[in-house]
């Protein structure tokens, strides 16, 4: 299910990825290993060690969803997206959801990934 928000996630029109993020892919020998986000002169891609120590670069990366600053860069996406600074997402019990500067639902969700997902697919 991470996997399928992940995906959903990149597959938005107002997708691009935030230096800060981070992905968990897994290395040669299938372990998992955790990738940040950095600038380069071909824009933002997701690296990681090799053995050598030098990183490498991973334009399939999928976002870790469960990482809070990937999520912090996620929801100012969902603002860029909706031009909105003040969009915020929050609990209202077991229900997550995204509200504008006014304060009227723009999405709701069963976690703040998803609702954030959710928000991003909606921007227009």
């Amino acid at each position: 299910m991470m996997d399928d928000l992940a995906r959903r996630a990149v597959a938005c029109r107002h997708w691009r990825w935030m230096q800060g993020m981070t992905s968990v892919w897994g290395d040669d020998d299938g372990q998992p290993m955790r990738w940040l986000c950095r600038s380069s002169s071909y824009g933002h891609v997701m690296c990681g060690p090799c053995a050598d120590g030098h990183p490498r670069h991973n334009l399939d990366a999928l976002p870790d969803l469960t990482d809070p600053a990937t999520l912090g860069c996620l929801l100012a996406l969902v603002r860029d997206a909706h031009r909105d600074a003040y969009m915020a997402a929050g609990n209202d019990g077991p229900v997550w959801v995204v509200r504008d500067c006014d304060g009227y639902e723009v999405c709701r969700g069963t976690s703040e990934r998803a609702v954030l997902v959710a928000a991003l697919e909606a921007a227009s």
